[in-house]
Order: C-alpha cells, then sequence, then structure tokens
C-alpha cells in the first residue's frame, strides 16, 4: 500500500485516537485498528463526501424539478390569494351579517370538495 506523509492539527490526531481507543474498548485487534488504518479510512470517506459534493454541484435542476418547484410556487400563491379574498369579502358587514353567508360552512365545503378531487384523480392513476 503506497504511503503518504501529512500535517494535520492536534484536534484531528486526538480525534484518530479516539476512534483507535473506542476500537480496542469493543474488541479490535491492534492489527485491525490503529492510526494508520483510521486515517486511511477517514480519507476515504473525506474523499467521497468531496466527490459527492461536488457532483451535485454539477448537476443542474431537471426541467420537471423546474416545473414542479414553478406549480408549487404557484399553487402557494393562489392558496393565499383566495385565502385573503375570502377574508376580505366576510369582513364586509352586508356579507357578515346576511344569514345565508357562512365562512365556517364554506370552508369545511371547500375541504371536502378538495378532498373529494384530490382522491378521484389519484385513485385513477
Amino acid at each position: 500500500m503506497p504511503r503518504i506523509h501529512i500535517y494535520s492539527s492536534q484536534k484531528t490526531i486526538e480525534g484518530i485516537n479516539e476512534l483507535v481507543d473506542e476500537g480496542h474498548a469493543t474488541g479490535a485487534t491492534l492489527a485491525e485498528v490503529n492510526k494508520s488504518s483510521v486515517a486511511a479510512e477517514l480519507l476515504e470517506i473525506g474523499l467521497r463526501v468531496k466527490r459527492m459534493k461536488k457532483k451535485k454541484e454539477a448537476e443542474t435542476d431537471s426541467p420537471e424539478d423546474i416545473y414542479r418547484q414553478e406549480l408549487f410556487n404557484e399553487c402557494v400563491k393562489s392558496r393565499l390569494v383566495s385565502q385573503q379574498i375570502l377574508k376580505l369579502m366576510f369582513d364586509l358587514q352586508e356579507i357578515r351579517s346576511d344569514s345565508r353567508n357562512n365562512y365556517d360552512k364554506l370552508v369545511d365545503w371547500l375541504k371536502i370538495q378538495t378532498e373529494a378531487r384530490t382522491e378521484s384523480v389519484f385513485n385513477e392513476s
């Protein structure tokens, strides 16, 4: 196995020593767990993480991901606007005083209709 010589901080060395001590405490032999093997394992893990991070940064969002994000944004905006319009409508005294209009019943009706429509769409798939 090739050999490398590296410099590291005291904190890193102490962390490696702790991992070696933990390995020995769990019954590993000196040949199984030593500073060299632990340091090599940590370097391999670090390299994998670095490569994955680099790969993820290089990947751009697919058109499908962009579409989903835009669709979600538009749905949220529509919901917020609808809520504000309903709130404004039911804040008007003429609408509030009319016994035919009940905000709570309307909200419940909207929830039931939304649930029914969602179930019909997703159950057909």
